[in-house]
């Protein structure tokens, strides 16, 4: 077989709360006509529509573009693979195969309907939601204690931070749960993601900032 047989996968969104609908976008490449397609969406093999096997390169052709759709049940973190085998042309009918892969992080849910506060494994970092319209705007505070610094973020995603003594690092307690590395909560629009580069909390639309030792960096907006 002439060339190289690729699938790319991505997914939008990758970090969405319980019930989300995520599309998964695959681009297979390369020669020959597809013999079979097949889709794991990671949380119980072929659960979803489209999942599974598909023979005789009814939709598994190579050069083709598509999409599949799928929401999770679960908090947790899932790999969506799409592996897909083709035959190249004759005499030689040569099989060449490939997979391709994304995760996805669904988020679980905070300490009560209304919002909560999480910290990071080093405990440097604490973020607490509140999505309660009763006592004020809808927001997410984030802080970092070494070195001290803080960033507010709106339900529409506008961010703002401080840095030094003077800034209302707030404090969390000794009881606050700890979002582990890979994981994320949030309530309402907001969305928190723990990861060993920071702490990133975003709204529906994109928009946020992650919030590390090293600083603030806005997202989108």
């Amino acid at each position: 077989m002439t060339g190289s047989l690729s699938v790319a996968v991505t997914a939008g969104p990758d970090h969405v709360f319980v019930g989300t609908d995520v599309t998964f976008t695959v681009e297979i490449r390369g020669p020959g006509t597809g013999d079979s397609e097949d889709v794991r969406f990671g949380d119980g093999a072929t659960s979803g529509a489209n999942a599974g096997m598909i023979w005789c390169g009814d939709t598994a052709r190579a050069d083709r573009a598509g999409t599949y759709g799928h929401s999770y049940a679960s908090p947790g973190t899932y790999v969506f693979g799409d592996a897909v085998d083709a035959i190249g042309p004759p005499p030689a009918r040569a099989r060449e195969d490939a997979t391709g892969t994304v995760t996805v992080i669904v988020a679980s849910p905070m300490q009560t309907t209304s919002g909560g506060v999480v910290r990071s494994p080093t405990g440097n970092i604490a973020c607490g939601t509140h999505n309660c319209t009763d006592i004020a705007p809808p927001e997410v505070h984030c802080a970092t204690f070494s070195p001290p610094r803080t960033a507010d973020m709106t339900e529409a995603g506008t961010v703002t931070t401080c840095s030094g003594s003077t800034c209302n690092l707030g404090n969390p307690g000794i009881d606050v749960p700890t979002l582990a590395y890979g994981a994320a909560t949030g309530v309402g629009p907001f969305l928190c993601l723990s990861a060993t580069t920071g702490m990133t909390c975003t709204v529906t639309g994109g928009e946020g900032c992650t919030i590390s030792r090293s600083g603030v960096e806005q997202i989108g907006g």
